[in-house]
């Protein structure tokens, strides 16, 4: 093994962890499907910049060469790294348009990969956004599989669903979904002497399917109304105990909204109009769909404030000792990373995590050598191996807190108004009663 490779399974490890770090609940729903050998091509949708490759790393559970932006090949020690892993340049015409030829050759190196026996992932919709679904999926994917399966390589396609919770938040869930494998090569085989209706029907077959894997909308403008779906039909009870229940819960609110604008548009539309003159009766007393006031009512009620308040009591020193030793690597981070524009919050996290890194690393470090400069090494090894667990239990803590304040800060508003609070309630109940008839229909279209 040459040191380049050694460097390669490094990373990777690396990446993993810190991976994990970010996100630690990542499931990986139909991994058997996922050869642990031989050549295959993953196809992804692309809602997570750079981190999107490392999660499809740890999924994949072995070495996969991806695609990157030619430009970030030339970043000191950065591109260097990005070789170790194995990583192909792509030319784009927004980067560079006397090199968009290149890009023929790059598409070459992946089929060379999947002729040798190996993993390629590519992302077909060729950039990262910030879309509630999949974008137009380009060729790209289906020339690479064109140019393998004519040089003989024997691959399959696999499509990866990817679903952040909040691709954004610290410590928040992901969820991989993935598909039925393609045979490419029966594809090409049935439409002998017509490459460009294979690839054609290769490139539909991918968008199918990767709509099917994650969270889409087939129209943009019902984002919002996903939003507050989410609040008005929560993941259930028994999923409660599920880190990934509220992406499912999103997943399938997505469905019935496609399902419903394909069946039956004008109930859509009627739905949609209640939920928005809802949403706007609560924003003009403070309040939201999901505030505990609206959802809940008497002995309900008490208890879940009374429960959010005393939960805040036992975490107040540990959120205070985590609070203060994060604090200046925090505003660093936080202050570089708003330096470095990007439309969107597609690098949102890889930014965090690229910058935030050294930072705290060198943080951490500072903060030892005065520790046992000034009192004792045990001290220092202590308190540095418990940091890490404060400063997660101050975010946790933080989220806690805003919540119960709201709640609070909610029912101390409404107690003089109780007759438009009772009113808006059970406005939102029928609403809620409503929409579970359609989530019925809905689930009872779906094949068994």
């Amino acid at each position: 093994m040459n040191a380049l490779a050694v460097i390669g399974n490094a990373a990777r490890c690396g990446v993993r962890k810190i991976l994990r770090l970010y996100y630690p609940r990542i499931e990986v729903e139909g991994r058997e499907r996922v050869p642990r050998t031989g050549a295959v091509l993953f196809v992804a949708n692309h809602p997570n910049s750079l981190v999107d490759p490392a999660v499809i790393g740890y999924a994949a559970q072995r070495p996969v060469h991806f695609f990157a932006k030619a430009p970030l090949f030339d970043v000191p020690v950065f591109g260097a790294l990005m070789s170790a892993l194995g990583m192909v340049p792509a030319y784009r015409g927004q980067d560079d348009k006397a090199s968009v030829r290149k890009n023929l050759e790059t598409l070459d190196a992946g089929a060379a990969y999947l002729k040798r026996g190996e993993a390629v992932g590519i992302f077909p919709e060729g950039k990262s956004h910030d879309r509630e679904g999949v974008e137009q999926v380009r060729t790209g994917a289906a020339r690479i599989a064109a140019s393998a399966a004519h040089g003989g390589a024997d691959f399959v396609i696999v499509p990866l669903g990817l679903n952040y919770e909040r691709k954004e938040r610290f410590r928040s869930s992901v969820w991989v979904r993935v598909g039925e494998p393609l045979d490419a090569g029966k594809i090409f085989r049935e439409h002998a002497g017509e490459e460009r209706k294979a690839m054609r029907q290769l490139t539909e077959e991918m968008d199918l399917r990767l709509k099917q894997l994650v969270v889409h909308l087939a129209e943009d403008r019902w984002q919002p109304m996903l939003d507050e779906l989410e609040s008005l039909l929560p993941a259930g009870e028994e999923e409660a105990r599920d880190p990934i229940a509220a992406l499912r819960q999103r997943k399938r609110l997505a469905d019935a909204i496609n399902y419903f604008l394909t069946t039956d548009r004008p109930r859509a539309e009627e739905m949609t109009a209640a939920i928005e003159r809802h949403r706007g009766e609560l924003a003009a007393v403070g309040l939201t769909m999901d505030s505990p006031s609206v959802r809940l009512n008497g002995a309900r009620l008490a208890w879940k404030l009374t429960k959010e308040t005393l939960w805040l009591l036992p975490g107040l020193l540990p959120a205070m000792a985590g609070t203060l030793h994060h604090l200046v690597p925090f505003l660093v981070t936080r202050g570089l990373v708003r330096l470095v524009k990007y439309p969107g919050r597609t690098t949102i996290a890889q930014n965090r995590l690229m910058i935030g890194l050294p930072i705290y690393g060198i943080w951490y470090a500072a903060v030892w050598w005065w520790i046992a400069t000034h009192h004792a090494v045990w001290i220092a090894w202590l308190w540095t191996a418990l940091m890490p667990l404060a400063g997660i239990e101050a975010l946790h803590y933080a989220w806690r807190m805003r919540r119960a304040g709201r709640a609070w800060w909610s029912e101390i508003k409404m107690f003089v108004n109780r007759a438009e609070l009772l009113r808006l309630r059970g406005q939102q109940a029928g609403l809620r009663r409503q929409l579970e008839k359609l989530r019925a229909e809905y689930l009872a279209s779906r094949p068994v």
